[in-house]
């Protein structure tokens, strides 16, 4: 049995829809385009904005001032400095100070944010005298950057 050749009103149909086809393709490419780039700059935004709420609050947790007062016997001055565990506290509020954030954006469209100070005692604090500021704030923070980074794009 013969296959039978398909009708002028087939080829023509077929030829319409092959030209339909390349310019449909060509929308889509650049209607991909459009998303990602929104998705790229809606991100880069999303994490300068929780990179800047998380350094303020890190910046927050440091602001308690130290305890001065007299000893029981008078004359010498007693400083109630931060315990282990608890977020080092303001003397001289340089830490404070010279906390910073940056946000790096890859090639890639991926991006990193950045939050720490220039300070070396600041990684003492960190890792060492147990009075973490850094991480602990970020894992505080956690719920926050949860939501800022996985909400609906608008």
């Amino acid at each position: 049995m013969a296959i039978p050749s398909p009708s002028q009103a087939v080829l023509n149909a077929r030829q319409r829809r092959g030209g339909l086809g390349a310019a449909s393709e060509v929308r889509w490419q650049w209607f991909l385009r459009e998303v990602s780039d929104k998705i790229k700059f809606t991100l880069l935004d999303r994490t300068r904005i929780i990179t800047s709420h998380v350094m303020s609050k890190v910046v927050k947790n440091l602001s308690t001032p130290v305890v001065k007062g007299t000893g029981p016997m008078g004359g010498r001055v007693v400083v109630n400095r931060s315990k282990p565990g608890e977020f080092p506290r303001a003397e001289t509020t340089q830490l404070m100070k010279t906390i910073f954030s940056d946000v790096v954006e890859f090639v890639d469209g991926s991006c990193e944010g950045y939050i720490g100070t220039p300070l070396d005692y600041g990684v003492i604090l960190e890792l060492k005298m147990n009075r973490s500021f850094l991480v602990r704030t970020l894992d505080e923070s956690r719920p926050d950057i949860v939501k800022v980074l996985t909400g609906p794009i608008k």
